[in-house]
């Protein structure tokens, strides 16, 4: 938790891309993670943060509430999403899967995380936050990792 201020303070008025997990653990309440998460959160909310993502992490998010046939949990899990002034969320164009293919050869990750990588980079955001080793560190977009804050 010492590490999470100085975290919000260094991203603060800058434009963060959020990972799946992220929004997962959030949304599950993940006691490992919610300390942490929670008030990054907070800060992309309350603007001073710039939080985007994209239509794939909000697919991704989604499966489980799909798979359990919870329609509660539907409804509350894209209220999150579609609240007013939260994120920007990023369509995936062609150029965008262009790029993140390129990603995924030059550095060997898995299409769907460069897939995100790329929409941070075309979005022009200059951080990333995951909880996902999979993620390279590439030239534009600076990866900031859950498992170095706890």
């Amino acid at each position: 938790m010492d590490k999470i201020k100085p975290l919000i303070a260094r991203l603060a008025g800058n434009s963060v891309y959020i990972d799946t997990n992220i929004f997962i653990y959030f949304l599950d309440g993940n006691k490992d993670f919610l300390a942490v998460i929670a008030p990054f959160l907070q800060a992309v909310s309350a603007g001073k943060i710039i939080g985007y993502t994209g239509d794939a992490v909000i697919a991704e998010t989604m499966v489980r509430p799909y798979k359990i046939g919870n329609i509660a949990m539907i409804g509350q899990f894209k209220a999150f999403f579609h609240r007013e002034n939260f994120l920007t969320i990023l369509p995936h164009d062609s150029q965008t899967f262009d790029v993140a293919a390129q990603i995924s050869a030059k550095h060997g990750m898995k299409l769907i995380d460069a897939l995100h990588l790329a929409t941070a980079l075309q979005a022009g955001c200059k951080y990333l936050i995951t909880q996902d080793m999979g993620f390279k560190q590439v030239e534009g977009v600076e990866l900031v990792n859950l498992k170095n804050i706890l």
